[in-house]
């Protein structure tokens, strides 16, 4: 992976060095600059945070393995934490990206982006894009945004970026807020209304909460998951999913989603490629 590191950008290549008992990650960095200490003290700070390596899973633990039925999904990937790699600009980012289109659709509109404004970088025999920073979009106008196709998003993103430029939110100070100002403090950003902010709360802020939300999209997925049936009443699916997880609802809807998905990579699942459309 890449990250900035000021204004120089970095790769990482991340290894597993331990075991179950004593999980441990060796980090290799590569830069086109010797790296100071205080830079990877920066960066196993940056990297603990966004991994969320300092999490206490423990009572989510207690609670899933009571699940006789998703107790094997809940081994499998016992100690994955519910994190993003990025910044909560990239993310945003992303997230405007797959509104309203397939995930097909959303892969074209990013490479487009990445190729007019983003950086290849090679290391470690990688060759890797590594996404723009906010400021970099000052001079770019919604019109040219609208030319890579991108549609309404153009507008979005335009205006994102300025926010985040401007520096309207402060991504880090958001790290050490409680949820109900996170909440507040998100929903300064344009286009993120409380829903959104509320699906960035974790990443902004690595707090755990009850499912409040199931997206049309996440009411058939979820119907197929949990139930088996092709649709299921929104309001059931909360009160099942909160009521069997508790504060742990959103994090256990990971599990279950990401096992999803590494199955259907190793074998298609048909009515999940037909939803997904990749």
């Amino acid at each position: 992976m890449t990250l900035h590191l000021g204004p120089s950008i970095c790769g990482l290549r991340i290894e597993n060095a331990g075991s179950k008992r004593k999980p441990t990650l060796k980090v290799s960095v590569f830069s086109d600059h010797r790296i100071l200490h205080s830079e990877v003290v920066a960066l196993k700070t940056e990297l603990t945070w966004r991994f969320d390596l300092d999490a206490d899973l423990n009572d989510f633990e207690k609670a899933a393995l009571i699940d006789a039925r998703f107790r094997p999904v809940f081994r499998r990937w016992r100690g994955t934490r519910d994190s993003w790699h990025g910044t909560l600009y990239e993310l945003l980012v992303i997230s405007v990206l797959l509104q309203n289109a397939t995930v097909r659709r959303s892969v074209q509109m990013l490479q487009a982006l990445l190729d007019a404004f983003g950086k290849r970088v090679q290391f470690d025999s990688k060759d890797l894009c590594v996404m723009w920073e906010p400021a970099h979009m000052r001079g770019v106008s919604e019109g040219d945004l609208r030319a890579l196709r991108l549609g309404y998003r153009a507008r979005f993103l335009n205006r994102l970026s300025l926010d985040f430029a401007n520096g309207t939110v402060d991504e880090i100070e958001l790290r050490t807020m409680d949820l109900d100002r996170a909440r507040k403090e998100l929903t300064k950003l344009y286009g993120v209304g409380p829903e959104t902010a509320r699906i960035l709360l974790y990443p902004a802020c690595h707090q755990h909460e009850r499912l409040r939300h199931v997206a049309p999209w996440q009411q058939k997925i979820y119907s197929r998951i949990f139930y088996e049936k092709p649709l299921v009443p929104v309001p059931k699916i909360l009160s099942d999913l909160n009521k069997r997880y508790g504060t742990f609802a959103g994090l256990a809807t990971h599990y279950v989603w990401e096992d999803l998905f590494w199955r259907h990579q190793h074998k298609s699942i048909p009515w999940l490629a037909k939803e997904i459309r990749l």
